[in-house]
């Protein structure tokens, strides 16, 4: 059985186990440390995968996918396309690439456009995995995890994509409690950059960690930024 290596900080040495060797294909987690989610719901055990089930693993979502070898096509398969965006396969009955959010023409061939859904759905998944990461006192790899997920994000709100608000204020909340435990002014300043972009104020929750922090002339004007974040209104008290 092959050996497949992933770059996620968030996934085990040896985490799961996809085992076709029977008559039925079964997905099995081998005692990961995050665990594995199978169409949205914890893996224990042992179960039957069937065509177009999601895995989802650290920060990949996977879909496995049972190609029909009588059918060809250079783009695609029965139930498979391959996104020329990323080049990753998803099942043709999506209207966009799940992975970028590419979307494919008349032709078969996928654009560079990304949209609302993928953009929301890539988010919410970071906004999880650096919760979790944080939780675990991991604040090296939620960092890097941030950094690439808010130049990302921060890109496309540049480029006039539209991400749901409830999206980008998850990756504040992010942010400010990746601020409040690292003690960084950089993380605190984000937060409250994203705060305004998604027109909310901190949460409750985000301030009291930020009251928590000591005293700090390289964190003042950063605490203060967090909390006046988002429109004067609504902030939170």
């Amino acid at each position: 059985m092959g050996h497949v290596t992933i770059d996620d900080p968030m996934l085990s040495r040896r985490h799961m186990r996809i085992d076709l060797s029977g008559s039925e294909p079964t997905l099995e987690d081998l005692h990961s440390r995050n665990g594995t989610q199978l169409n949205g719901r914890p893996l224990v055990g042992r179960a039957t995968l069937e065509d177009g089930d999601r895995i989802r693993i650290g920060t990949q979502e996977l879909v496995f996918l049972i190609p029909n070898p009588v059918k060809k096509n250079h783009r695609t398969t029965s139930g498979l396309t391959f996104c020329a965006g990323c080049a990753v396969p998803y099942p043709s009955s999506s209207a966009q690439c799940p992975h970028c959010g590419a979307i494919p023409t008349e032709q078969g061939v996928s654009t560079s456009v990304r949209d609302v859904a993928a953009s929301g759905w890539t988010f919410h998944l970071l906004s999880q995995v650096v919760e979790r990461a944080i939780e675990q006192g991991r604040l090296a790899d939620a960092e890097r995890m941030m950094s690439r997920g808010v130049s990302e994000l921060e890109e496309q709100l540049e480029e006039g994509v539209e991400v749901e608000p409830s999206r980008v204020l998850g990756v504040a909340e992010c942010a400010a409690r990746l601020g409040c435990a690292l003690r960084s002014a950089r993380w605190l300043e984000i937060g409250a950059r994203l705060y305004g972009r998604a027109d909310e104020p901190p949460s409750r929750e985000v301030l009291a960690l930020v009251d928590e922090l000591p005293a700090d002339a390289r964190l003042a004007d950063a605490m203060s930024a967090l909390r006046h974040a988002g429109p004067p209104t609504r902030q939170a008290g």
